[in-house]
């Protein structure tokens, strides 16, 4: 029985660190999801998702990839420990003729330490005015 619970301690510490390396989290954004509401056909809606640098390092965002949809404008130079930014995006619905989750994928330009880019994914949603 002790042998069992030795076995089972060491197990959940190992994933509780694997986990926690994998959760290192150099932006955080205050919402991950924007909710458009009810958009009408054939309009361009604009919005954006706020963030914080809250790691101890300058951050970079490299890329940002989305759909044909979307048009999308981040800060181009490094956000310093403790800044803040947006990424504004604009929702163009002619391009649209159902609705479903958008998706905005952010890539740094920072890795972790097996050169790895840092990732995050974000998405807006929204329904059409009947």
């Amino acid at each position: 029985m002790r042998l069992l619970f030795i076995t089972w301690f060491f197990i959940v510490l190992s994933m509780t660190i694997t986990t926690g390396q994998a959760e290192v989290k150099l932006l955080q954004f205050d919402e991950e999801i924007v909710h458009l509401g009810q958009v009408e056909k054939g309009t361009q809606v604009k919005s954006q998702f706020k963030f914080t640098n809250t790691s101890h390092e300058d951050v970079t965002i490299d890329f940002l990839s989305t759909c044909e949809c979307t048009e999308a404008e981040w800060p181009s130079e490094a956000i310093k420990p403790g800044e803040s930014g947006t990424i504004e995006f604009t929702f163009d619905t002619t391009k649209k003729d159902k609705e479903e989750a958008i998706d905005l994928d952010v890539i740094l330009q920072n890795t972790d330490q097996d050169g790895n880019p840092y990732f995050y994914y974000l998405s807006y949603d929204y329904s059409f005015k009947k």
